[in-house]
């Protein structure tokens, strides 16, 4: 069942606000689901590098939490709270074309054109960005550059990777600009994309995010 990149959005701002009212059972299924999700939706390198990435993150939140002094149960839960919600973005980008996301906002949660694209392009860029940084350290690696040593050797030797990377996402951005001057980019650049109506199975996801926003309400006045 396809759904739109609007039906996706819906669901992702849902995930992020059930984590917070939700029991830590019930956040950890949702968990459970998006990893489910995302490896049937694509289970690539990248994929599972990005999931291995926000383990290691939420471990190091959780460790931080702990050593200013938080009780290890409070620092689990937020843990587990900030993983489901990134996860849940996570799915939302391996689901939908940036494209689809950008006309969403603009089209239905009627959102600057403007600040769509900045949104989209910081997406897009951010699996850019880690590609180059692998081709920046390899050809530095072929000039004699060493990233071996304790912590701080190997933070002060990424140095010598940080410019030319930052020299490469400069360039890029100014040729983005200048393509998007000559294709005039403006208010109309998302209404030239086909329209996504809404179908059955949009409608029924829709419903089902409505019925357990509001379960609480009706197990309280029911």
């Amino acid at each position: 069942m396809k759904l739109t990149a609007f039906t996706q959005i819906i669901v992702t701002l849902a995930v992020t606000a059930w984590v917070f009212i939700l029991p830590v059972e019930a956040v950890a299924t949702i968990l459970v689901l998006e990893l489910a999700l995302l490896l049937y939706i694509k289970h690539d390198r990248m994929t599972m590098a990005a999931i291995g990435g926000l383990a290691v993150f939420t471990g190091m939140m959780i460790l931080l939490q702990l050593l200013f002094g938080s009780p290890l149960d409070v620092s689990l839960t937020g843990g587990l709270r900030m993983l489901v919600m990134t996860m849940a973005f996570l799915c939302l980008l391996a689901a939908s074309r940036i494209q689809d996301i950008a006309k969403a906002l603009v089209d239905r949660f009627h959102m600057p054109c403007e600040y769509a694209f900045m949104l989209t392009t910081a997406l897009r860029f951010v699996p850019n960005f880690l590609t180059d940084s692998g081709i920046t350290l390899d050809a530095q690696s072929c000039r004699g550059y060493s990233n071996r040593g304790n912590m701080f050797k190997r933070f002060f030797a990424y140095l010598v990777v940080i410019r030319p990377l930052v020299m490469r996402a400069v360039a890029k951005s100014e040729t983005l600009a200048l393509s998007m001057e000559l294709k005039g980019f403006g208010g109309n650049t998302y209404k030239n994309m086909p329209p996504a109506p809404l179908r059955f199975g949009d409608i029924f996801v829709l419903l089902l995010v409505v019925v357990l926003s509001t379960y609480p309400l009706w197990i309280k006045y029911l």
